[in-house]
């Protein structure tokens, strides 16, 4: 009788207190509707540790930062270092906080995509080509196009180039800025030659990776290409938080690695 009691005992207290233990909630910032290793990989296996992720998606670049040092969510994950950087020079001092990477995640190559070419080489004069409208990203484009002998930049850039930097344009190309989100569904209008997309959007409209007609080449090993390496970001005062740092590292996993390869196919690929 005395046994059975103090196993009841026993039973009631372990109840008692896992029914207690609390679980932590992170909401989570994410851009587009392609986010698998999150569905799929890291909200499930978190929750198996007491971290409840709610994932608070965006349409666009603009509003993740924003809703982090506002307070509205606790952690967002669409970013690479360059545009991190570019955000907290233009708004860290408006909002009263500093945002700052705990984790690295992915690369996403830039590339190039069309409805009309197969190949840079069949560019005609005057065509036009979407890029992105963040100083960042449009750089980027802008960069691959004079790798690709295109068009020419301005030397010894001091800023991120714009389309004001290029001093050659043979083809009179018209490089059309605009907000990144649009890109896709603007690649269909028979006035656009090509686009540039990273993997996220370019997924989300429908191009396929190896469809792109032109892929920015990334280099590990090259440190001024780093910039371009996707993080998750936190707000600096959170930048030491266990739980938040758990969430980092947990994204390093075999298991994301594989959505990465059968998943998206190129479009990302694991940063560790």
């Amino acid at each position: 009788m005395k046994k059975a009691l103090s196993l009841v005992l026993v039973l009631a207290f372990s109840f008692a207190f896992f029914a207690s233990a609390e679980t932590t909630h992170v909401k989570v910032g994410i851009v587009g509707s392609t986010n698998e290793q999150w569905t799929d990989v890291l909200v499930p296996k978190l929750a198996e540790e007491g971290i409840e992720i709610e994932l608070v998606a965006f349409s666009d670049y603009v509003m993740p930062n924003i809703a982090l040092a506002s307070g509205d969510i606790d952690l967002n994950a669409f970013q690479h270092y360059n545009f991190l950087n570019s955000w907290n020079n233009e708004n860290s001092a408006t909002y009263g906080v500093k945002l700052v990477a705990i984790g690295e995640t992915l690369i996403a190559p830039l590339s190039l995509y069309s409805d009309k070419y197969t190949s840079v080489d069949q560019f005609q004069k005057g065509d036009t080509i979407l890029v992105m409208n963040d100083p960042t990203n449009e750089a980027r484009a802008l960069q691959m196009l004079a790798s690709l002998n295109l068009i020419k930049l301005a030397d010894n850039l001091t800023s991120y180039a714009t389309v004001v930097d290029i001093v050659e344009n043979p083809l009179e190309l018209n490089i059309y800025e605009m907000d990144a989100s649009m890109i896709g569904s603007q690649m269909s209008d028979s006035s656009v030659a090509a686009g540039f997309m990273n993997g996220q959007y370019a997924t989300q409209a429908g191009y396929p990776h190896e469809s792109a007609i032109a892929i920015e080449a990334f280099d590990p090993n090259n440190a001024d290409q780093r910039g371009i390496v996707n993080i998750i970001a936190a707000r600096e005062t959170d930048a030491e938080n266990p739980v938040y740092l758990r969430i980092a590292e947990a994204y390093q996993c075999d298991e994301v690695a594989e959505v990465f390869e059968t998943l998206y196919k190129g479009s990302f690929e694991p940063a560790w």
